[in-house]
């Protein structure tokens, strides 16, 4: 996962792509928001909830893109 690069222009490009990158899992079960948070990665958390909120919205449907990420 991304996340262990520690690069958040990686995580960015992978959101910028769809939220399906939020919903993996890597061989724990572990979802990228939960590795960034297990390793204290405290402006990746950032990302990864601003997408989290960005694709659920409101109204539970977001656009394709987080060009104002």
């Amino acid at each position: 996962m991304a996340v262990y690069s520690r690069r958040e222009v990686a995580i960015l490009l992978l959101l910028e792509r769809g939220d399906s990158y939020l919903n993996t899992h890597d061989l724990s079960g572990a979802t990228p928001l939960e590795l960034a948070v297990q390793s204290g990665y405290e402006g990746i958390v950032g990302l990864l909830k601003a997408a989290q909120t960005h694709y659920s919205g409101p109204t539970g449907a977001g656009s394709s893109t987080l060009a104002g990420y």
